[in-house]
């Protein structure tokens, strides 16, 4: 048995999906006061690196097919819409997109640096120290350093 759903039920369907999408990018983004996963769900959105995908790119991706599908429409009036949807998508896009792309790069410069490599990471934690933690695991008191993954195993790993 199939069901048939009207237009405006499948129209409410897709979007609640994508409601309960963006839910969880917010509540990752905003579970923690840390910058990392902050800028994480940003470059979900719009990753400089890759602009054809992410959210924006998606959005846009469906303005411009809505676009094209458009033009096929016999009004007089059809041109103005293609006008205003040309628009409407390269704003998702480059305009929203150079936005987020600009609050990413003065969100790298806050990213804690990491004691071992000295980079400015997304995935630096603040631990004790795995060297000393190592040497003397009975003691209490071990310094607290801030390392990447691959710095805090190599910590681990001289001791």
């Amino acid at each position: 048995m199939t069901i048939e759903l009207t237009l405006q039920q499948e129209i409410d369907a897709a979007i609640a999906i994508v409601r309960v999408g963006l839910d969880r990018l917010r509540d990752a983004a905003t579970r923690t006061e840390d910058i990392a996963p902050h800028a994480a769900v940003l470059r979900a959105l719009y990753n400089s690196q890759a602009p054809d995908h992410g959210v924006l790119a998606a959005v846009g991706d469906l303005i411009g097919t809505i676009t094209v599908s458009v033009t096929e429409v016999d009004d007089e009036r059809i041109d103005e819409v293609v006008e205003l949807l040309d628009e409407a998508q390269a704003h998702a896009q480059d305009s929203t997109g150079d936005r987020i792309r600009r609050a990413l790069e003065t969100m790298a410069t806050m990213l804690p640096r990491c004691g071992g490599c000295g980079a400015q990471k997304p995935d630096v934690k603040a631990m004790a120290d795995p060297f000393t933690q190592a040497l003397h695991p009975e003691a209490a008191d071990h310094e607290t350093i801030r390392l990447c993954p691959p710095c805090a195993t190599a910590r681990f790993e001289e001791s």
